[in-house]
């Protein structure tokens, strides 16, 4: 019995079926990267997946303040946020920015 196409399977699969998974320190978008390491908890814990319940108005975080949050934990009352400083600084501005286009807007006054 020939082995070989077996094991050549069983090496080259596991090998093709990543193949168009970006790894995590690869990605660059901030809506990937919140994908990868924010949603799942924010949805989990109440937040809504994209932070709809997150404050607006002048109790918002300011966009370095969620750099903070997300590279140093830096936690702005909002106690038992890991912090991820395996990211980049380049990668934490694209989370806070996509963060930040995406909360919710303070109501206009008329």
């Amino acid at each position: 019995m020939n082995l070989r196409p077996l094991l050549i399977g069983l090496v080259v699969t596991p090998l093709l079926s990543g193949c168009g998974d970006t790894p995590p320190e690869r990605m660059k978008a901030g809506d990937e990267l919140y994908e990868y390491y924010c949603r799942n908890c924010h949805e989990n814990k109440g937040l809504g997946p994209y932070l709809e319940q997150f404050p607006a108005g002048p109790d918002a975080p300011a966009t370095y303040e969620i750099v903070l949050m997300i590279k140093h934990g830096y936690d702005l009352g909002h106690k038992g946020m890991p912090s991820f400083p395996q990211l980049s600084d380049e990668q934490a501005d694209a989370v806070a920015d996509f963060i930040h286009t995406r909360r919710p807007r303070a109501p206009q006054a008329n």
